[in-house]
């Protein structure tokens, strides 16, 4: 992934943020040293979006055939706590 963004490099201008198991960044293995420091190897600027698909519902949910919740607690609360993890998680590996 980090060769595939220098690769990329200064064309790069968006960038899907999840893990393999849809879940937000941090709570899977993708190698997210390796992209961090990849990012800042290009001097990525552009955007960057979360978009975790943890529970069923929903057109989106529905289309990409989430049939069960990935996390046993999809409360309000947990969701937002799950973000703002995320968020700082991010930050911090990319260097922001």
């Amino acid at each position: 992934m980090a060769a595939a963004i220098r690769l990329a490099g200064k064309d790069l201008c968006h960038l899907h943020l999840g893990e393999q198991n849809r879940q937000v960044p941090g709570k899977g293995s993708m190698p997210w040293q390796e992209i961090g420091q990849a990012l800042r190897d290009i001097n990525y600027q552009g955007a960057a979006v979360m978009e975790p698909f943890v529970m069923t519902g929903g057109t989106i949910g529905s289309e990409i055939k989430v049939w069960r919740n990935i996390i046993p607690d999809t409360s309000e609360e947990i969701l937002d706590r799950d973000a703002r993890g995320a968020v700082a998680f991010v930050r911090h590996v990319f260097g922001i």
